[in-house]
């Protein structure tokens, strides 16, 4: 099955998206809705510091998913697809990513990053790390599809394949703004 998903406004309200955050911010900000995207913010009070938030997709996937996304970014900030092994719901009801794997772009290329949470604390690590312009305030096409223990990311034509030992064999997929400014135009999935 495959589906589109737009961001202007009305467009993507209703499609089963949820907001997700990890236990590493406390604050649960929402997007702003633009004339054809939604958007993170810069933080009211606080120079240089904005709002970290995400999307999850709710349904569960496997190995052949694809996701994709059509996202801008200003200055340093870092648009970024989420692969979740494991999520739970807070007392409050909102949805946090445990074990989690981050794939990211900004302006110096692309980053895998792997997260693990313990009793509310978050530890992670730089997996990947390629090095290669990405222009500011110019969309970009950033594309992965999961296969057994590997994840075959490309970002404007840059091609990426990666082994990740322990990739979880069941996941929620989603996208996450931070650092900065980003834009989201566009999210494609396709399961397996």
């Amino acid at each position: 099955m495959a589906l589109r998903i737009t961001f202007g406004p009305g467009e993507w309200e209703n499609t089963g998206l949820v907001y997700a955050y990890s236990w590493r911010f406390r604050e649960l900000p929402r997007f702003r809705q633009e004339k054809d995207c939604i958007a993170n913010s810069a933080k009211q009070g606080d120079p240089g510091d904005y709002d970290y938030m995400g999307l999850m997709l709710p349904e569960t996937y496997t190995a052949g998913a694809k996701i994709g996304i059509r996202c801008a970014f200003e200055e340093a900030a870092a648009p970024m697809l989420i692969l979740s092994g494991e999520n739970e719901t807070d007392e409050n009801g909102i949805l946090r990513t445990l074990e989690y794997y981050e794939i990211v772009i900004w302006k110096n290329g692309l980053n895998v990053w792997r997260h693990h949470t313990e009793r509310r604390n978050t530890t992670h690590y730089k997996v990947l790390g390629a090095v290669f312009p990405l222009r500011q305030e110019e969309e970009h096409i950033l594309n992965m599809e999961v296969r057994e223990k590997r994840l075959v990311m490309d970002v404007d034509g840059h091609r990426l394949d990666l082994f990740v030992h322990d990739l979880p064999d069941r996941f929620t997929l989603g996208y996450t703004a931070c650092e900065g400014i980003c834009r989201l135009y566009e999210m494609t999935v396709q399961n397996a």
